[in-house]
């Protein structure tokens, strides 16, 4: 098989993707409407379960973290060393800004690697 087929191959293979892609985010959505109709209805009714012939439903309250001041929480990370309250992910536009600068990150370097960047005619 040639470049000009591969190529062509990848274009292809890329707009089938995106498609799928455009059709998974739609059923997401749709998803997400039916479960708050059906949260809706539960709780009208006054229902922590529900069931039809083909699924069951079960409503309960779950807690979630949500940050309201960050300068605190990094303060408070950085004071007691509890780290594994953060996501591992280092991230790349601030670490290019500091590499460029020549500023050193201890324990960080980097990797080259090569890219193909595909462009459709």
């Amino acid at each position: 098989m040639n470049i000009n087929d591969l190529i062509n191959q990848f274009v292809e293979a890329k707009a089938e993707r995106e498609a799928l892609t455009a059709q998974a985010a739609a059923l997401t959505k749709k998803l997400a409407r039916i479960e708050a109709d059906i949260m809706e209805q539960m709780g009208t009714a006054g229902l922590t379960q529900a069931a039809s012939d083909k699924a069951s439903c079960t409503m309960r309250k779950a807690t979630h973290p949500a940050i309201t001041d960050w300068d605190a929480f990094y303060k408070h990370v950085a004071a007691t060393g509890h780290f594994e309250l953060l996501h591992k992910r280092l991230s790349s536009g601030a670490f290019h800004e500091r590499w460029e600068a020549n500023e050193v990150i201890p324990g960080v370097t980097s990797v080259t690697q090569f890219e193909l960047s595909v462009r459709r005619k």
